[in-house]
């Protein structure tokens, strides 16, 4: 909303609109300072702190689209235009981001397996109040990667459940 000095309103309730508005920008613009300035100071501070706090130059580049898309939404905003949608700054975003496994990678099938059962004896496959052979229901796998010189192999340890 383009204000002249010259010609203001004279009907009391529009200048308080006015003055509401305007308040209101100075307010988002004094965030937009505020935030910015936050941001310049830990650039200057992963610039001119110590060495392992440095940051390189050209990941400063990122910092200033936010900003420049920042100052472009609150431009539109004081305009009194509705600012362009755009799903990944709505906070109602119900997207949830791609979430990357953790832990270790599953050893390859290319490399060559031994597999090392440890069993029970005989006399502890069987049920101690009925005295009949119990039965196998699975069995708990571990791999683990061992280093002989000039060959990988994979070592399965199987315990019978």
């Amino acid at each position: 909303m383009e204000i002249d000095p010259h010609y203001l309103p004279s009907e009391v309730s529009l200048l308080q609109q006015i003055v509401l508005q305007l308040l209101q920008a100075v307010e988002d613009k004094d965030q937009l300072l505020a935030r910015v300035q936050h941001q310049l100071a830990q650039l200057l501070q992963y610039r001119y702190g110590q060495k392992r706090e440095r940051i390189d130059e050209n990941q400063l580049f990122l910092f200033a689209a936010q900003i420049i898309a920042a100052s472009q939404r609150a431009s539109v905003a004081t305009s009194g235009e509705e600012p362009a949608a755009d799903p990944s700054s709505r906070p109602d975003n119900k997207e949830k981001p791609e979430r990357r496994g953790h832990g270790r990678k599953a050893l390859p099938e290319s490399l060559e397996r031994r597999r090392v059962v440890f069993d029970l004896e005989e006399s502890q496959r069987q049920c101690r109040q009925c005295q009949k052979p119990m039965q196998k229901i699975g069995e708990d796998v571990s791999e683990r990667l061992e280093f002989i010189p000039a060959s990988l192999q994979i070592i399965e340890e199987v315990r019978p459940i």
